[in-house]
């Protein structure tokens, strides 16, 4: 199998389901390549992203869910450039750290609009409720994942032989897409929401089982030493 040449910015992050890696990437580094020698800066790429995801939640909130769901692939396959583009041009900065907040903030804000177009349209409120607990799961989760990063100083999956595997299938706002186009195209959008809840569930259940299972491990591995020292 041929493998895709590795470029100075294409840095693979901890975090990386399948589409990231398989599709995502190799996109995003054909786009950086293309954008090193212009002008366009990293912070401008962030901006455009970020005002097309909002877009997206707004075709979402007034039922052009097609069209949301389209544009929400095109912002999942752009998302990753300006971090890429940062490191191409030598433009890294803390502040960019901030993207990752709101990354968050726009994923909930298209679980939102799509459960309100639901809420609207039917008057059943089990799309609030399902957007909710999803949000809920995704906290979680992303808090697991950022506690066991901060406490061991790697990332969780990159951690273990499991944690590598399951990073492909773990829930991610990409394939959290995947889950609302085919809700969308079966003409049952509300399966997304179910589906997107359950996933969530999945991770957080498997990421908190991990990251307490790591952090037990690690505190057994110090304590010899500690006492030791008493």
């Amino acid at each position: 199998m041929r493998r895709m040449k590795k470029h100075s910015f294409d840095k693979e992050k901890g975090a990386s389901d399948l589409l990231a890696y398989y599709v995502h990437r190799p996109v995003e580094n054909w786009i950086t390549l293309r954008l090193m020698r212009t002008d366009v800066t990293p912070n401008q790429v962030t901006l455009m992203v970020n005002l097309l995801a909002y877009f997206a939640a707004t075709l979402y909130f007034f039922g052009y869910l097609i069209q949301g769901s389209i544009l929400s692939f095109i912002v999942g396959l752009l998302d990753g450039v300006d971090g890429k583009l940062a490191r191409a041009k030598g433009q890294t900065t803390k502040l960019g750290k901030m993207e990752h907040a709101f990354d968050l903030l726009f994923e909930f804000t298209w679980l939102i609009s799509l459960a309100l177009f639901l809420y609207r349209s039917t008057g059943d409120s089990s799309p609030l409720i399902l957007s909710m607990l999803s949000i809920l799961f995704i906290s979680f989760y992303r808090y697991c994942y950022d506690t066991f990063s901060r406490t061991m100083g790697t990332s969780l999956d990159i951690y273990g032989d499991f944690e590598r595997v399951f990073r492909r299938i773990a829930g991610r706002r990409n394939l959290y897409n995947i889950h609302i186009l085919i809700g969308v195209l079966l003409g049952f959008p509300l399966y997304s929401l179910m589906s997107i809840m359950t996933h969530a569930a999945l991770t957080s259940i498997i990421y908190g089982w991990r990251t307490a299972k790591h952090l037990h491990a690690a505190d057994r591995e110090r304590q010899p030493a500690i006492l030791r020292q008493i």
